[in-house]
């Protein structure tokens, strides 16, 4: 079923525990939310939509990023060229 992922199921994404036992986090999934599924040689990779986050990327059952907290990621990205510019 393409809108059920292994961690997909009854319309929440939970995270797999590898990196962090005893915790994981859970995001509710749009009805038909889930954008893109596979494998490349490296990663499980999905891309879904989420009801309160945006689009979220995950790589092997982890969260990655989000729309949602995107920004800190851009703006962590974009300090080193300003800096080394002034």
């Amino acid at each position: 079923d393409s809108d059920e992922s292994e961690n997909v199921k009854n319309g929440w994404f939970s995270e797999s525990e590898v990196m962090w036992p005893g915790q994981k986090f859970s995001l509710q999934v749009k009805p038909e939310g889930i954008l893109f599924q596979g494998k490349s040689k490296f990663q499980d990779i999905l891309i879904f939509e989420s009801t309160n986050y945006g689009r979220v990327l995950v790589l092997d059952g982890v969260i990655q990023c989000t729309e949602r907290d995107e920004f800190a990621y851009q703006e962590m990205i974009a300090h080193l060229p300003m800096f080394s510019c002034a």
